[in-house]
């Protein structure tokens, strides 16, 4: 009777949580190293694993899935550090897992990335640092057969991911700003968006 009594209550206050404006982990990350790579330090995910948004919106890892951090640009671990090693590793693993996988649009998935590094514990306006160097630095994808460009260039199982150009002493600068100003993440986009020198995917798409 006790355990039903804890489980109900735990029920209970998920979802007050959610109702608050505040999302949630579900499931226990349990890594394997993987050790096919000298290089590179991979891990493979032994039990599903997700994160459900305040707006309820649901991002599930499915379990056997190989994470590498490798979705992280350099600058981000120079400032923030490998994201396995900090206290975003929930966010991380169901942020390397969407980038992967190309399924959801990549402007949302780091708004959850943001969401669910605040929720682990990350202070808000580190979270919004993370969210400004991702959205500068980090991968962006189409997701498949929803763009132009794949109907003309890209078929079959092609994948389109890319990387925008960006000088890092103009990000270093958008850190300092981020700090100083806590703007909110819509300001961080326009902000980055203002400092890109190529937004890519093309080369001949937009040339700063």
């Amino acid at each position: 009777m006790r355990v039903a009594a804890l489980l109900i209550m735990f029920a209970v206050f998920s979802g007050l949580a959610l109702a608050a404006g505040k999302g949630r982990f579900q499931g226990s990350i349990i890594l394997e190293w993987v050790d096919d790579s000298p290089f590179i330090a991979t891990m493979l995910l032994l039990d599903e694993f997700s994160f459900q948004q305040a707006n309820e919106k649901l991002w599930v890892v499915p379990a056997q899935t190989t994470l590498d951090g490798r979705f992280a640009p350099p600058l981000f671990k120079q400032l923030m550090g490998h994201p396995f090693e900090g206290g975003f590793r929930k966010a991380a693993v169901v942020y390397e897992f969407v980038a992967k996988d190309m399924t959801q649009p990549w402007p949302e998935a780091q708004r959850m990335f943001y969401e669910a590094s605040v929720v682990e514990g990350v202070l808000p306006i580190e979270a919004k640092v993370m969210f400004m160097l991702m959205n500068a630095g980090g991968p962006r994808w189409a997701e498949r057969g929803s763009s132009d460009c794949f109907n003309s260039c890209h078929t079959g199982d092609s994948e389109l991911s890319w990387r925008p150009l960006v000088d890092d002493e103009q990000v270093i600068a958008l850190v300092s700003w981020v700090r100083e100003s806590d703007p909110s993440l819509d300001e961080i986009e326009r902000r980055v968006d203002e400092t890109l020198l190529h937004r890519g995917p093309h080369i001949f798409a937009y040339v700063r």
